[in-house]
């Protein structure tokens, strides 16, 4: 305990605190778990435990909805603050997402809007789900309603 210096806030300049703030807030904002802005299918889940075995995995990291009922699964991403389009790699012709994200202040929350796929033979596709504007402290999050044998390969805020 003889090494330990006590420091006296009062005899710090004014100067010296902010840049000690801002050199801090430099070093979150230039975490790379910020800069994250695409997930691979797997990384959503059932929204239910009740369905949580109708979701597989599939060899190339997408999800499968494997049950003769659509599923809601959901995932997250963490992402700077600001707005980012949003998009979703699918496969299907009857399943539908949106994004939204949460201040964290009042419950507040920006939803965006809910995209279906196009009807017909199942294809990929990629629906853009506009753009949303995100908080840094809480995560972009994505659900999606996935129909009997749809797939999710990826989904994206950039």
């Amino acid at each position: 305990m003889k090494n330990i210096k006590n420091i006296n806030l009062p005899n710090l300049s004014g100067r010296a605190i902010a840049f000690t703030g801002l050199l801090f807030s430099s070093l979150l904002l230039a975490n790379p778990a910020f800069a994250q802005s695409n997930g691979p299918g797997n990384a959503l889940h059932a929204a239910y435990p009740s369905t949580a075995n109708c979701i597989t995995t599939s060899s190339y990291a997408g999800v499968t909805n494997t049950c003769g009922y659509p599923v809601l699964v959901v995932g997250s991403l963490q992402v700077a603050t600001g707005w980012h389009s949003t998009s979703v790699s699918i496969y299907g012709n009857n399943s539908n997402c949106q994004f939204l994200s949460t201040n964290g202040v009042g419950n507040g929350s920006n939803l965006g809007p809910v995209t279906y796929t196009l009807s017909g033979p199942k294809t990929w596709q990629t629906l853009n789900t506009s753009s949303i504007y995100v908080w840094d402290w809480s995560p972009l999050i994505v659900r999606c309603s996935l129909e009997s044998g749809g797939i999710i390969g990826s989904f994206t805020a950039i």
